[in-house]
């Protein structure tokens, strides 16, 4: 990580932290985790937010990728919407529009 012209407050924190932590021992951090009785918690909320950037940056590049992929591509019968697997409805061969029932029913 480092420096550069357009790093927002957040990033230049991070860097600030880094710099404070990348000495510390390993010793610190396990006694910070046995002694500290949200330690679990917090891990497991820092996962969640990980996972959560990293679904977010996924879905995103999903969108990009399949636009670019997709940008001239007009409906032809090879990349059509597939057919239904659900068999065509059964419709009476004349319906009465004003009662929607069979006429001569």
């Amino acid at each position: 990580m480092t420096a550069s012209e357009i790093d927002t407050k957040g990033y230049q924190s991070l860097l600030s932290l880094k710099d404070n932590t990348a000495g510390d021992s390993f010793d610190l951090y396990y006694g910070l985790f046995m002694y500290n009785p949200n330690s679990i918690e917090e891990l497991e909320r820092l996962e969640e937010a990980f996972s959560s950037v990293k679904q977010l940056l996924f879905n995103r590049l999903h969108g990009v990728v399949r636009k670019e992929l997709f940008k001239d591509t007009a409906p032809t019968p090879q990349n059509a919407e597939p057919p239904s697997l659900l068999p065509a409805p059964m419709l009476p061969d004349v319906i009465d529009v004003q009662s929607d029932t069979p006429k001569g029913t």
